[in-house]
């Protein structure tokens, strides 16, 4: 499975160090149905119970499975882990996961342009 890797620029800090180098990775059925379980929240209305999912909270357990590392840390990590970045790293994996997404769609097109019809 292929990593884009880059460089964060303030790091992600732990006890000992701080960390720079992230790799992101493909996303995969089981972290697209594990992201989907963790966003949905149950709320009660008109005395009955309805599943809910936040689209929000989904990107961010996306993304949270898409980090493959950050430094010697291995993923996935979790919502709590991405509160501790600085504003402009957090942006930056965001984009970067983005920017990975697409170039897999677009690979993905190119090769059905390519293999032609069943």
């Amino acid at each position: 499975m292929a990593i884009m890797t880059f460089d964060l620029t303030h790091g992600f800090k732990t006890e000992t160090a701080t960390h720079t180098e992230v790799g992101l990775r493909k996303l995969t059925t089981g972290d697209y149905i594990d992201a989907q379980l963790a966003a949905e929240k149950v709320v009660v209305q008109d005395k009955r119970a309805l599943a809910y999912t936040s689209d929000v909270l989904m990107g961010l357990e996306l993304l949270c499975r898409q980090i493959e590392y950050i430094g010697p840390i291995q993923g996935p990590f979790t919502i709590k882990d991405l509160r501790k970045l600085h504003e402009d790293d957090f942006t930056l994996i965001q984009n970067q996961g983005t920017a990975l997404d697409n170039q897999l769609a677009e690979a993905l097109a190119e090769r059905g342009r390519s293999g032609g019809g069943a």
